[in-house]
């Protein structure tokens, strides 16, 4: 495999730039060259890029290899220069290698050139090898200094361990003037100094782990006497520092000032008996608190008594207030029931009664036009137009009776029974009238199709007869959660005083609205006609409740029974004859 070598040729020959590349491949080398003839395009060569190996020649015209040396000596690299040249002597020779370069070549003897560039790499790189591991290592040696001058402990370096555990002391950081008040500078000229600063009771045992200090394992605790006569407490251990035969040849020393540890200590161990002194005095402040305890408990216990009892009161309050909102509502809905029988009572009174009675006078007026007319009595025209005006009167009459006697819508299906209402209020009003659906609507029960019916009849006939509305949209669309009613006219808006429940139209609406659960919005659509926004929340039916009195209670008593559900959702038990429904928490009998 050969190698790739970047070489910059300082040749102005081509013929001898190329003699030298041939005999750096015969070398094993794939050398990607480059050559430069004179000092500026040397300059531009060696700023553009690294290069692995510089080869000049001696004599060019106007540049000159002592040139070239000059100029690569100036850009401080350590790269191999080679001189290979036809006409250089031996003197110069050696002058160029005092002045940098590597070696030099004779161009007739160029086979000398690959081992030379082989031999000059390989010491390249031991160059470069050795600077990096004097970097690393004066790094090493300022990372040492630094770490050792800035710890808040004590740091020696002991050199030739003995067996007495006594060596030369090599370093010692400045935290140890800090900790036993002595110059270093004292230390390194009296070794032992440390060991006569230690506390005399502290001597015999210090003395007696001393050999331990030789073999890197000595770990004591013990005091020491400062210059100020101040008594202060160490903390040193030792360490083993191996050669690469894997002896020992260094001891490394850590010593640390606990000083205020030990103090703190002693101050924890006097704060501990103070501690037990409280704690026995504890004991009888809590004997104290549990005779007081017994009498809360007891206090507590009967308090919690009354509040069972009163929350018993207010379940109780609860349930028949429940039993009330129930009441209102089966009342709201009988009220409604009972509007909506009226008017369809209304409706057929003017159907049958009204319209028949003006129908008769209608044809009674006939034949008196018919008599006048055979008498030639010149009072046929007024005739005329109190028949066409009673005829008025009766298409008027039958309209209203038509609008107020709609019956029940009996269907479940929302879509058709809106689209139908949207046909007839077109075809009644003469006005344009459109209904549509997005999404396929929720089957849902008669009665909330009925109410919702009612609504979108409600809100069309407002819209024609008081908001003089030509164009009317009903929509229907559902989403995951909802179902949403809107029904919207181009006609007057309804004005924002009149948008509360104060119309009894309104009051209907909305009490038809509460009885499903939806909500119900009536707006104006931006100053032009009124939007009335009717929202069903979709969720799935509650079970009905367990009547007290069921088929089962009623079947055990020898009766015939079974159980029905009212449009209204309510759950009845039906006996021929007549019929028991739960009202409130009571059984209540209603007749058949």
């Amino acid at each position: 495999m050969t190698h790739s070598l970047r070489v910059l040729l300082i040749e102005d020959s081509d013929d001898d730039a190329e003699l030298i590349r041939r005999e750096i491949r015969r070398g094993g080398y794939n050398p990607h060259c480059e050559r430069v003839a004179d000092a500026a395009a040397m300059q531009r060569a060696l700023d553009r890029q690294e290069w692995d190996l510089v080869i000049s020649d001696y004599v060019m015209p106007g540049f000159s290899g002592v040139e070239a040396l000059a100029l690569f000596k100036a850009k401080n690299l350590d790269v191999p220069f080679l001189v290979v040249s036809g006409h250089i002597g031996e003197d110069r020779a050696v002058e160029m290698m005092r002045a940098g370069a590597h070696d030099y070549l004779m161009k007739g003897r160029l086979a000398r050139l690959a081992p030379a560039i082989t031999r000059e790499l390989r010491e390249a790189e031991v160059r470069k090898a050795r600077r990096e591991s004097d970097l690393a290592l004066r790094e090493s040696e300022e990372r040492f200094r630094q770490l050792a001058e800035n710890i808040g402990a004590a740091f020696f370096m002991f050199e030739r361990p003995g067996t007495d555990g006594i060596t030369r002391l090599l370093y010692v950081s400045p935290a140890c003037e800090v900790i036993w008040e002595r110059s270093a500078a004292a230390l390194y000229q009296e070794p032992y100094a440390w060991l006569k600063a230690v506390h005399p009771e502290d001597r015999e045992t210090v003395a007696a782990h001393l050999p331990e200090l030789g073999r890197g394992e000595f770990n004591l605790e013990f005091r020491i006497v400062r210059l100020t006569m101040s008594v202060g407490w160490v903390h040193f251990r030792a360490f083993p520092v191996f050669n690469e035969q894997g002896s020992v040849y260094r001891i490394a020393c850590i010593a640390e000032d606990i000083t205020e540890q030990k103090d703190a200590a002693e101050q924890i161990l006097a704060g501990a008996h103070k501690l037990e002194q409280m704690v026995e005095e504890l004991k009888i402040v809590e004997e104290q608190l549990r005779e007081s305890n017994r009498e809360i408990s007891k206090a507590h216990a009967e308090l919690e008594k009354r509040v069972e009892q009163r929350t018993a009161d207010l379940t109780a309050a609860n349930a028949e207030l429940q039993c009330q909102i129930q009441e209102r509502v089966r009342l709201e809905r009988e009220l409604l029931e009972i509007a909506e029988k009226e008017r369809q009572r209304i409706g057929f009174d003017l159907h049958d009664d009204l319209s028949q009675q003006l129908m008769g006078v209608a044809f009674l007026v006939k034949a008196l036009e018919r008599k006048v007319a055979n008498n030639h009595i010149p009072t046929v025209p007024e005739a005329r137009h109190i028949q066409s005006l009673i005829d008025e009167v009766i298409n008027h009459t039958h309209d209203l009776a038509h609008d107020f006697s709609s019956l029940e819508r009996q269907g479940d299906d929302l879509k058709a029974e809106l689209t139908k209402l949207a046909a007839k209020v077109k075809k009644m009003f003469q006005v344009s009238c459109r209904f549509t659906c997005k999404g396929t609507p929720q089957q849902l029960p008669q009665h909330i199709v009925a109410q919702l019916y009612k609504i979108a009849q409600e809100s069309a006939s407002n819209a024609i007869r008081h908001g003089k509305a030509k164009l009317v949209s009903i929509s229907l669309s559902r989403s995951a959660a909802e179902l949403i009613l809107t029904i919207r006219n181009d006609g007057l808006p309804i004005p924002e005083s009149r948008r509360t429940n104060d119309g009894m139209g309104l009051r209907i609406m909305n009490s038809r609205a509460s009885l499903i659960g939806a909500a119900l919005k009536i707006e104006s659509d931006q100053g032009e006609g009124t939007v009335v926004t009717c929202t069903l929340p979709l969720k799935a039916s509650p079970k009905p409740a367990t009547l007290p009195l069921s088929v089962a209670k009623l079947e055990a008593q020898g009766r015939k029974a079974h159980s029905l559900t009212t449009d209204f959702g309510d759950e009845l038990c039906y006996v021929p004859g007549k019929t028991v429904g739960k009202v409130g928490l009571q059984p209540t009998v209603v007749s058949k």
